[in-house]
């Protein structure tokens, strides 16, 4: 969702966004990613324990890539909020699936979802420098997509992370660092 908000505002004329960085996302959306998503988002999912939480988070975002222990059980901390029952849920609301009154996620971009999201006229607005990350293995934003974002638009630098799918952790330096460059160069 934070990706495709940011390409909406970085589109608008006069909008304050000077550089776009975009984690594995991009104005099209295939619609088997959405039903893939669509059978987590929106759970109120609950843990008795961290351990199961972290389990779950271990699980759940496989596609990140290999992490370390001590950076999975980061995930899973930050990932979680505690509970009335002293148990843990995950930090996010579950209502994020539905627009008000309600209505099922895929709605919020009209009948056209049947195809999957396409936001590339919006795209094609964006004029500050843009990095994509993809990963690899994704099946939200496709290599194919991935080439189209660096040939229009504002002709995006994307760089694939290998051994990842949807979406990159962004918990180790090279990653970070691949970010941090790009910010730099525009300082």
């Amino acid at each position: 969702m934070g990706g495709l908000i940011g390409m909406m505002l970085a589109a608008q004329t006069g909008s304050p966004i000077r550089r776009l960085v975009l984690n594995d996302v991009g104005p099209l959306v295939p619609w088997a990613a959405l039903m893939r998503l669509k059978t987590h988002v929106g759970r109120a999912v609950t843990f008795q324990t961290l351990g199961d939480a972290e389990a779950y988070i271990r699980e759940f975002c496989a596609p990140f890539g290999a992490l370390t222990d001590k950076q999975w059980r980061r995930l899973a901390i930050h990932s979680v909020r505690s509970d009335k029952s002293g148990g843990y849920r995950l930090a996010y609301d579950p209502a994020i699936s539905s627009a008000s009154g309600g209505t099922e996620f895929a709605s919020l971009v009209g009948p056209e979802v049947m195809r999957g999201v396409d936001l590339w006229s919006t795209w094609d607005k964006i004029q500050c420098p843009t990095l994509v990350l993809r990963g690899a293995q994704s099946d939200l934003l496709l290599a194919e997509t991935a080439e189209e974002m660096s040939r229009r638009g504002p002709k995006a630098r994307v760089v694939e992370i290998e051994n990842v799918g949807h979406a990159p952790a962004l918990m180790g330096r090279a990653q970070i660092g691949v970010i941090r460059d790009f910010l730099d160069e525009f300082d």
